[in-house]
């Protein structure tokens, strides 16, 4: 099964992931990257605007970047 990398961030805070998971496709990880954003979003928005999570391949190569974002826009 290939090994996907899920490289966190939250503003300009960044925590690669070292150990990846074991997962049995592309689409998979997509999946675990979007609960893991949706789940990060929660916590981190407001305070970082942007949450980013960035899936690499067992060779390093960028594969999906999700990303969850706080606008707030005040009229006038």
């Amino acid at each position: 099964m290939p090994r996907f990398y899920f490289d966190v961030w939250a503003g300009a805070e960044s925590m690669p992931d070292s150990e990846g998971l074991e997962l049995d496709s592309l689409k998979s990880a997509e999946h675990e990257a979007t609960q893991t954003v949706l789940t990060l979003g929660r916590d981190w928005l407001p305070r970082a605007q942007e949450v980013r999570v960035e899936v690499r391949d067992e060779q390093y190569q960028l594969q999906l970047t999700l990303r969850a974002m706080l606008t707030v826009e005040r009229p006038g």
